[in-house]
């Protein structure tokens, strides 16, 4: 493809994708390391366009290389082709896997060597002796994790916009962000605020949208005690610039669910909005969110079928469980298997979690619960999936 026109690495996915009918679409993940072990090698080049992404074009060696191989591409297509039975994810998994072998194999030692075969003799084991019966999967078939890159971007403020009283959207563009994955709908990169000294402030923030097309991030700021996030925000304007870095890895939600319910303050709005925009129809979503009054909430479109239920709290009450569990006791809950996502201050969300539980008995395994601040603690977050 590269030899017939310079693309970037977005248009070699979507033209994949083109030609195999839809059948199958290469994530960031796979592409991006192919592109530059081909420019490692010198079979490719990839510069800067227009102050955006990297166009790739290829080299001299590339075309002769291309021109000596042919037949082993054109006998590698119709593998690629026989794949548009396998379902996308298990297609995601495969790329990734083949990714990461690709990534490892060329330094990796005997010991390494050995640990990687065992890894996927014990992956093969586990496929096999799954079975369509499977009432109560475990945590580690519902949740599976994937890692990333850490790299450190340099963004650039392109557009404001306040979403309500208190809720800021800034959306930041930059060539840096060529590459960058967010799987998860609750993942979370690391935001660098300068504070006059050597070491910069640091937060936690949800990607609320990602525009790999036009290298285009989106983050939602609650705003309300002080502090370097809400002070950025408060006074960010085009031209702004923010050092992120992240994700580390995401975590995704197998799609085996017929329901779910998000529930959480306004710091978990940036990630339950996300969620509810991508969900697919055929699916119910309910939503519990807590905000101060009826001009924070927030309006969701989504393919799924969203009922959304709001709880007004003053926010000096944004540690108090009650008003959250009292909407709860509320709540009916559809009939089918549903998977529960809870974040809030840290003794709110694990009074829910518990809550849903014992009394509505919901199984653990079908829970995430998280503690997204704590009160009295700047930075602070707790794991409550124990």
């Amino acid at each position: 493809m590269i030899a017939a026109a310079p693309r970037h690495g977005y248009e070699i996915m979507t033209e994949i994708e083109t030609r195999t009918a839809g059948a199958y679409r290469p994530s960031p993940g796979v592409i991006y390391p192919v592109l530059s072990k081909l420019e490692d090698e010198g079979l490719i080049s990839c510069e800067a366009a227009d102050g955006k992404r990297k166009l790739c074009q290829i080299t001299d060696a590339g075309a002769a290389y291309a021109v000596a191989n042919h037949k082993r591409v054109r006998s590698a297509l119709p593998h690629r082709g026989g794949r548009h039975n396998v379902p996308f994810p298990v297609r995601d998994a495969m790329d990734a896997l083949k990714a990461a072998l690709r990534g490892r194999m060329g330094t990796a030692d005997t010991t390494t060597i050995a640990a990687m075969a065992e890894a996927i003799h014990a992956a093969a084991e586990t496929i096999n002796g799954l079975t369509d019966q499977a009432s109560e999967p475990d945590m580690n078939q519902i949740i599976t994790r994937h890692r990333h890159e850490i790299r450190r971007r340099t963004l650039t403020v392109t557009n404001t916009q306040r979403l309500t009283p208190h809720m800021i959207r800034v959306e930041l563009e930059s060539p840096e962000l060529e590459g960058f994955t967010s799987l998860g709908f609750d993942d979370h990169i690391k935001l660098f605020f300068d504070t006059g000294t050597d070491k910069p402030a640091m937060r936690d923030y949800t990607p609320r949208g990602f525009d790999a097309a036009a290298n285009r991030l989106t983050l939602d700021f609650a705003v309300h005690d002080a502090g370097p996030a809400t002070d950025w925000a408060l006074n960010a304007g085009v031209g702004t610039q923010l050092q992120i870095g992240g994700p580390r890895g995401s975590a995704v939600i197998a799609p085996v669910f017929d329901w779910y319910l998000l529930v959480g303050d306004e710091t978990a709005l940036p990630a339950m909005g996300r969620r509810v925009e991508e969900l697919p129809a055929g699916v119910q979503v309910i939503t519990v969110g807590a905000v101060i009054d009826g001009a924070e909430e927030q309006t969701w479109t989504s393919d799924a079928d969203l009922t959304a239920h709001w709880v007004h709290r003053p926010a000096s009450a944004a540690t108090n469980p009650a008003p959250v569990l009292d909407a709860l006791r509320d709540l009916p809950l559809p009939e089918g298997r549903g998977f529960i996502w809870i974040a809030a201050e840290a003794s709110v969300a694990r009074a829910a979690k518990e809550y849903m539980l014992t009394e509505r008995t919901h199984p653990r395994e079908w829970l995430k619960a998280s503690g997204y601040w704590v009160q009295g603690e700047a930075d602070a977050k707790a794991k409550l999936d124990d």
